[in-house]
């Protein structure tokens, strides 16, 4: 276990480390592990916490803390953001600071009133305010949905030093250095943790990275993963490049499983009658795209069509993982269609059609189905549906 580390004078790294953790919050996996940074700073007058740990972790970061200071003496609690791995330990450290103020947006506020539910003395800030803590500044940024709608950074104006929360962090343990200049490249997770978190979100990103475009920073101090003291403007140029819009052109794409072919030959026609000048049309099929391709694919369409058979009275499970990424991409599109085959009963296009829907998807038309093998009519009409795609969007 790493012990307190002073990164500047008077700036301390009290987090822990969970090297072995293999799946976060039950959802993404962590290869590498993760840490849950929390930071001393000590002003001349006054001395705040940034951020604190998940409460598994909270004895080693309670000695870690005594070892420093008198936890009385704390002045602040700065929450960047309330989610449990971040703010877990902040009731147990109320108790051991009964003269701290907890600052945070008022989002942050409510949210952490709801998970500790007892009183607790606050300072709810807004974009651009200070707290002085004797020769030291900080100042809140605001960075709502990056990824909470609760979240904001924290600078330290006078060492350039940005205190990000999940912005820019990774899930990324390593047990010899907390400093990413000391260990091997850890891009890769640093996009993946991008990809699980961020992506959904990426005009935030973008709305933050021109907030602090103009300030001099010389470390970024995240949440999860190594502090970045080595090219932090590096770090966020990647951000910024992953967030922006790869694509420009109007696009229709159509995302369609065929066990059978019959899908597929639906989709084939609906691409030729959706074919115009203006407009790039395609299909794929989901079972040849990895999970990255399938989400970039969505986030450049201009319309999004699902092709989609009834198996056992259900939408195949690969369909059903396609429509679960709708929620953790960011889409440019509300417009939608859906068609597909079946045998013996035709439940899925339905189910999806309500899955869009509720969603907030306009679909252009009533889904078309076909039973068994689609007829030349049959075929017609996806061409026709096609058609109404493309028109609408050539309307946008």
């Amino acid at each position: 276990m790493i012990g307190t580390i002073e990164i500047k004078t008077g700036i301390h790294w009290l987090g822990a480390q969970h090297p072995e953790l293999r799946v976060f919050d039950d959802l993404f996996p962590t290869e590498h592990g993760t840490t849950y940074n929390s930071y001393l700073v000590q002003g001349s007058e006054k001395i705040a916490i940034i951020d604190t740990v998940k409460i598994k972790f909270v004895d080693q970061f309670m000695d870690k803390l005594k070892s420093l200071v008198d936890p009385a003496k704390i002045d602040y609690i700065i929450v960047n953001h309330a989610e449990p791995d971040h703010s877990g330990s902040l009731s147990f450290l109320l108790e051991h600071c009964p003269n701290a103020v907890v600052v945070s947006t008022q989002a942050a506020k409510n949210f952490v009133g709801n998970m500790i539910h007892k009183p607790f003395q606050s300072k709810t800030v807004k974009d651009g305010e200070t707290i002085d803590l004797g020769g030291r500044t900080l100042r809140f940024i605001m960075a709502p949905f990056l990824h909470w709608p609760d979240t904001m950074f924290t600078r330290l104006e006078e060492e350039n030093v940005l205190f990000t929360c999940d912005a820019f962090g990774a899930h990324y343990c390593n047990t010899r250095s907390i400093f990413n200049d000391e260990i091997e490249d850890f891009t890769s997770a640093r996009e993946f943790y991008f990809d699980c978190l961020m992506r959904p979100f990426k005009d935030k990103v973008l709305a933050a990275v021109e907030k602090i475009r103009h300030d001099v920073i010389d470390m970024i101090c995240p949440s999860h993963g190594p502090i970045v003291r080595k090219d932090p403007w590096r770090v966020i140029e990647q951000y910024e490049n992953w967030s922006k819009p790869k694509s420009f052109g109007k696009k229709v794409l159509v995302f369609y499983i065929s066990p059978h072919g019959s899908t597929e030959k639906m989709a084939q026609a609906l691409v030729a009658g959706a074919a115009r000048d203006e407009i790039e049309v395609a299909s794929h099929h989901i079972v040849g795209l990895s999970d990255n391709e399938l989400r970039d694919l969505m986030e450049e369409a201009d319309a999004l069509v699902f092709g989609v058979p009834t198996i056992n009275r259900d939408v195949p499970k690969p369909m059903w993982d396609v429509l679960a990424y709708l929620s953790t991409i960011k889409l440019k599109t509300n417009l939608a269609a859906v068609f597909g085959s079946y045998g013996w009963s035709g439940e899925a296009c339905k189910m999806v059609e309500e899955r869009l829907k509720g969603m907030g998807f306009k679909l252009v038309a009533d889904p078309l189905r076909a039973v068994f093998t689609p007829t030349a009519d049959l075929l017609e009409q996806c061409k026709a549906l096609g058609a109404a795609v493309s028109e609408e969007v050539s309307k946008k």
